[in-house]
């Protein structure tokens, strides 16, 4: 039997100050394809415009035509047609809108906090108003950043994303006009005679074809992964080396450009050289979020596979906050009651948060006293949009496992 330790002031402190949200992490893993600069992305912070304009660009791969000398080459009929750049399709939208607040009562000022001493007297309760304000702030944070993936989630595999959850109305959602062709819905699931392989190389081949970009990520969904790796035609080809399936090691580390997912929270399974020749390297994702229902939904479908290109362009913008410009006293106020800067709130820590995926400016902080000034109440602001730009350089296939 183990003799438990008198409880010291030391332990009684950590032990009580002990909160467990400070460990709950918050991956990016798909957040992470937005705003990168090595594929053109762009962020774009609009503060004063409550709309966005968005263009998504098509290109093709024609080849010039031979004529005969002499001879006006529109005069050769409809088949060589004059040269036009710039085709693109816009949408304006309004930007949505994402509100947490949270209220920090009179009466709860003079309560002992998780970690201070009993009896001590050790904050004033200016102190703990700020502490309060911090803390309120960064779960804001937290719950927005989780939100985001969810909106960046939506956009990498559906080619759209809501402006509420749960939007139906075609008004409330924003469509990034990706092709159909680039949603496959199996009739046959892995698990069963499915040729996995032709699988895959259709969806490279479409990207190629449509984006004219090559595909070079694959991300299975958890039991996707496992029909993967199971099937016997991926394990018979693999052995007879009709094609590579080479997993991460010492000698076969992953490579740099994909290091931006692996630091946001995707789980790297190796190599996949195909029998039509397109290398993917292959990711599971086994993060997600807890829904209203109090039920954990990975962000990843367990059941869905997605073949992209590191090069599609993803662009993402923030809009302005829902609140009236704060005034010089509102700012002065803010700061001597807080200790920090209304336009910079507290970031928290234990986030993933590799090459700037969240950063101060994407959120709106602000704060108002009720008017018997015995509660305040503190609101943090952010107006998102992931628009998947290059959004053929995408290709979701469904019903992948079982």
């Amino acid at each position: 039997m183990t003799t438990q330790n008198a409880v010291d002031s030391y332990t009684r402190t950590m032990v009580d100050a002990f909160d467990e949200k400070d460990v709950v992490g918050v991956s990016f893993g798909m957040a992470a394809w937005f705003g990168r600069v090595e594929s053109g992305s762009r962020t774009v912070f609009s503060p004063d415009s409550g709309t966005v304009d968005i263009d998504i660009i098509r290109a093709n791969e024609r080849t010039a035509a031979l004529v005969p000398r002499g001879i006006n080459a529109t005069l050769l009929g409809d088949d060589k047609k004059n040269t036009r750049t710039q085709q693109f399709t816009n949408f304006s939208r309004v930007f949505p809108l994402a509100e947490e607040e949270g209220n920090i009562e009179a009466t709860k000022l003079t309560d002992r906090r998780a970690g201070e001493a009993p009896y001590q007297g050790t904050l004033t309760r200016e102190d703990r108003l700020k502490l309060d304000a911090m803390e309120q702030h960064a779960e804001h944070i937290r719950r927005m950043a989780r939100l985001f993936e969810r909106l960046a989630t939506s956009s990498i595999m559906t080619g759209t994303m809501p402006a509420i959850l749960g939007a139906t109305d075609p008004d409330l959602i924003y469509d990034f006009k990706r092709l159909a062709t680039h949603n496959e819905t199996l009739g046959t699931t892995w698990t069963g005679a499915a040729d996995i392989m032709q699988d895959i190389d259709d969806g490279c081949r479409l990207i190629r074809i449509d984006s004219k970009l090559r595909a070079d990520f694959m991300l299975l969904g958890s039991k996707a992964m496992k029909a993967f790796l199971a099937d016997s035609d991926v394990k018979e080809k693999a052995d007879n080396r009709r094609f590579e399936l080479i997993r991460v090691s010492d000698s076969n580390p992953v490579p740099d450009r994909y290091m931006r997912f692996v630091d946001a929270g995707l789980e790297p399974r190796g190599m996949l050289r195909t029998p039509a020749g397109y290398t993917l390297w292959m990711f599971t994702y086994v993060d997600g979020y807890t829904n209203d229902a109090g039920t954990f939904v990975e962000y990843m479908h367990p059941e869905k596979v997605l073949i992209a290109s590191t090069q599609a362009r993803c662009d993402r913008y923030f809009g302005p906050a829902d609140v009236l410009p704060l005034t010089p006293q509102e700012m002065q106020m803010y700061r001597e009651t807080f200790g920090f800067d209304a336009d910079f709130g507290p970031m928290p820590d234990r986030i993933k948060n590799p090459g700037g995926i969240i950063t101060p400016e994407m959120f709106h902080f602000d704060a108002y006293r009720s008017n018997n000034r015995k509660s305040l109440t503190i609101r943090t602001q952010a107006a998102p949009i992931f628009a998947t730009t290059h959004t053929d350089g995408f290709y979701v296939i469904e019903n992948a496992g079982a």
